[in-house]
Parts: structure tokens; sequence; C-alpha cells
């Protein structure tokens, strides 16, 4: 999937909002046709029609989607980032395994504002310290 910077997405967002709103009446209320139509008809630029899914699922798009994230110690699959009420242990951040099939959270002291300014963007080189603890998701 073609990872859309916030420009690109906002942009991507208002011409959806303009397209259905010109063509929604016309195309009986189909967002793909009204797109279509918008993208054919007053696109200032050029913009797919469909984005593939292919690489994140079905899941929301995040801000953490533009780093490099650690890998479960267990199954190597990248780690999801569930943000926290600090508790009294000083957890602020679980980072979960994405792996249906792995039970993996660790826990993390440390912000995920912390978490953005250690983690690499994508395409920039790698390399990470953190300050986590291993945990295991209870049933």
């Amino acid at each position: 999937m073609k990872q859309l910077t916030k420009e690109e997405f906002h942009d991507r967002v208002e011409a959806v909002q303009r397209a259905r709103h010109i063509f929604s009446n016309l195309t009986e209320g189909n967002i793909n046709k009204s797109f279509q139509a918008y993208q054919d008809i007053f696109a200032e630029r050029e913009r797919a029609i469909f984005l593939s899914t292919t690489v994140l699922g079905h899941r929301m798009r995040t801000v953490m989607d533009k780093y490099n994230r650690p890998k479960c110690p267990e199954c190597g699959q990248d780690m999801m980032f569930r943000v926290l009420t600090e508790n009294k242990e000083g957890i602020k951040v679980q980072l979960v395994c994405q792996n249906a099939g792995c039970d993996t959270v660790l826990n993390s002291t440390e912000s995920l504002e912390w978490w953005q300014e250690q983690l690499r963007i994508k395409n920039e080189s790698e390399g990470t310290n953190s300050k986590v603890t291993e945990g295991k998701q209870e049933g």
C-alpha cells in the first residue's frame, strides 16, 4: 500500500468529500463511482481511486505506521502501540504483537511521544533503544 503522508491523506479526504457532495445523487450514493466521476471531471491532480489494504489489512492507519516498529521477541512480527492512562507501576504504553496467534504484550514506562522520538521513520537508518518490560496478556 502506498503510505500517504499527512498532507496526501488530508487532500484525499477533502477530494472524497467534494466527490460525495457533487456526485452522490447521480451515482445512487456509490462513493466509488462518485470519486471516479470527480477524478475524471474535476480533479486538479491524479489520485488513485482505490487504495490497497494488503499491507495493513482492515485496520485503521495510525500515526505510528510511518515508523519502523519494534519486532515481537516471540514471533518477529511488528508490535502495535496501545496507549494507557499511566498506572501505579508507571506503565504508559503497551506494545502488543500484531500476530493474532501470539499473546505477547510488553509494558513500557515511556510515553508514545518518547517512542516516536526513538523509532526511525521508514526508509531511514535502523536502531532503537527502549525501556520495555515483558508481560503476557491475560486470557
